[in-house]
């Protein structure tokens, strides 16, 4: 009888070995990030040392729950409408496949300084959560100092390839 049990056990696992497989989607957090240390720095270059934290914090207090397309080519209508959190779920198939970490191997030491909880001084950066609206997705780095920051939104397709990416700041107003 024993024999029987694990001979369906093995049979169950020899069919459904396709769900072990590797996800079939990019990092897309990693690829945004590898974006504005490469490209991004270079246009807009920061005065000090920026902040990066290696471990990504996705119930962190600073995340961002809209996409900023106002500076991109092809605008959100309405943008807090219909955009969704990419389902990681979805495709982590295996556990080795969930990404929670920021591969900072290549960073220059000049521009950052790593991290691995959100602690210290400003500037620090933020790598949030994909965002997807109708096929196009969004990776929002945030660029954040103590009274004001910058949003870089860069719009991905499904293979990983930039499309587009814009700028947008903002300014934190205290009242007294």
């Amino acid at each position: 009888m024993n024999n029987r049990i694990l001979n369906t056990i093995i049979f169950f696992l020899i069919i459904n070995v396709n769900c072990f497989s590797q996800s079939e989607y990019p990092f897309y957090e990693q690829l945004a990030f590898n974006f504005y240390k490469d490209t991004i720095l270079e246009i807009y270059p920061v005065e000090r040392k920026i902040i990066v934290f290696k471990s990504l914090n996705y119930d962190s207090g600073e995340e961002i729950y809209y996409v900023p397309s106002d500076c991109l080519k092809t605008k959100l209508p309405n943008y807090g409408k219909n955009i969704e959190k990419l389902e990681y779920s979805k495709y982590w198939m295996r556990f080795e496949d969930m990404r929670l970490e920021l591969d900072l191997t290549n960073v220059d030491k000049k521009k950052f300084k790593i991290r691995k909880f959100n602690r210290g001084n400003f500037p620090k950066l933020f790598v949030h959560y994909p965002k997807v609206y109708e096929n196009r997705i969004f990776v929002i780095v945030h660029e954040k100092y103590q009274n004001s920051g910058k949003y870089y939104t860069v719009e991905l397709n499904k293979a990983g390839e930039i499309i587009d990416w814009c700028q947008s700041k903002y300014e934190t107003v205290t009242l007294h």
